[in-house]
């Protein structure tokens, strides 16, 4: 059965859905400001996690930071949807109330078969800010809510989703491959021509899309607004990704590839973009 709708919910997350399934990637709507991030308990806005998510049957989880992961107890207690994670990950669901039989942790290599998907999971590599890790460690064993600091780094995946004929990969990683060959490819923005370059010539993907560029402590009630890029030693410093730029990268590299930017909560029929690209190239 073909995938019927595809959603970005901004930041990583995505919604996967046939007729009968559907399977989010990092849900995450909450978008905490920079004040609930550092100095208050990180609480999930569950009404808009409900309004943007229906009906949910499994969720994968790259990882546990923040941004990937506090939305997924309560959608999960919820629905009932099974998670797939690493460690930190069931110690988040553990925390939020969620039974241990709605958990299941991820080995590299691992093939999960669900339903109308099948997944692959692939190793990735976190990105580091001043050459340090991002909050790395083992998330605290204790009941929520949980402070934004307490959502830490251990295993990081990313996925190659296969439905039907279309193969999307979920490419999170800072390492450029090696990658499978897919259809879609899911990438965040931002990087050098050498790691494109790298990505491109091992995932030889139709669509490219952008995702986790977006400012994510800004409130979907906004319009979303490019995140800061680390620092630089260039001037200014300080630059916002650009997703012009991104798509001339991209052309330049690849240009049988489209490089397709989604609108946030917008389910599209991913077969037809599919053809679209076909017809265009």
């Amino acid at each position: 059965m073909a995938i019927l709708s595809w959603t970005w919910l901004g930041v990583a997350g995505l919604v996967l859905a046939t007729e009968r399934q559907a399977v989010a990637v990092d849900p995450y709507l909450s978008r905490l400001s920079s004040r609930q991030l550092w100095l208050r308990a990180a609480r999930s806005q569950s009404e808009l996690v409900a309004r943007a998510i229906p009906r949910c049957d499994q969720v994968l989880v790259t990882h546990a930071h923040v941004d990937h992961v506090l939305d997924v107890p309560g959608l999960a207690r919820r629905t009932g949807a099974l998670v797939y994670g690493s460690a930190n990950v069931g110690r988040v669901l553990a925390a939020g109330g969620v039974p241990v039989r709605q958990f299941q942790q991820l080995a590299v290599g691992e093939l999960l078969e669900l339903g109308d998907f099948a997944v692959e999971v692939l190793a990735a590599v976190h990105g580091t800010v001043l050459s340090r890790p991002v909050l790395p460690g083992t998330t605290p064993e204790r009941k929520a809510p949980l402070r934004a600091d307490d959502y830490r780094l251990d295993e990081y995946y990313g996925f190659l989703i296969n439905v039907a004929n279309p193969r999307l990969l979920d490419w999170p990683s800072e390492r450029a491959g090696p990658a499978p060959e897919a259809d879609v490819l899911f990438v965040k923005p931002g990087k050098g021509d050498a790691f494109y370059a790298a990505l491109l010539g091992d995932v030889r993907p139709r669509l490219v899309v952008p995702i986790h560029w977006d400012d994510f402590t800004r409130p979907l009630s906004q319009p979303p607004r490019p995140m800061l890029l680390p620092p630089a030693l260039a001037w200014p410093p300080l630059r916002r990704v650009d997703l012009a730029a991104f798509k001339r990268q991209i052309g330049a590299l690849k240009p049988s590839a489209r490089v397709f930017t989604p609108q946030m909560l917008y389910a599209y029929d991913l077969p037809g973009l599919l053809t679209a690209t076909e017809q265009a190239v």
